[in-house]
């Protein structure tokens, strides 16, 4: 029977409507899950999260500072899960070594590094105050 032939392998059905959002769903917590499982670097990165939050907590930050640390970080969070994904993807194609596909590793991984690096703007601007007044000698002392 021809329709059989590679089922395994067959996409799955198109949905539609709220039937579709919610496959979405499964298929984001799906891949959440797998990053938690696979990758350190995400891990890391959500406890890095969770560390903010408390920072934010225990300087008591307005609710628009929560918004711009909370979402920096997350698209941080967001590049590592496309350069996780890239770098899966880039696997199968070859396992042996490859300038292109060195190259595309590096650049996924540069664009996280960016993204970091906003992230260190964006810590500067909202803690700043905070971390001088830490200093001897610094504001508040």
């Amino acid at each position: 029977m021809p329709a059989d032939r590679g089922a395994k392998n067959a996409p799955p059905a198109l949905s539609h409507g709220v039937a579709h959002v919610f496959k979405a769903l499964g298929y984001s917590l799906s891949g959440l899950i797998c990053a938690l499982k696979s990758s350190t670097a995400f891990r890391q990165e959500c406890a890095v999260l969770a560390v903010i939050c408390a920072a934010l907590t225990l300087t008591d930050k307005a609710p628009v500072q929560w918004l711009l640390c909370v979402c920096a970080w997350l698209a941080v969070m967001a590049g590592e899960l496309l350069n996780s994904a890239l770098e899966e993807a880039f696997n199968l194609i070859t396992t042996e070594y490859s300038p292109g596909v060195k190259a595309g590793k590096d650049m996924a991984s540069a664009a996280v590094f960016v993204l970091m690096l906003i992230n260190a703007g964006v810590w500067l601007h909202v803690f700043g105050n905070d971390i001088i007044a830490l200093v001897p000698g610094g504001a508040g002392s």
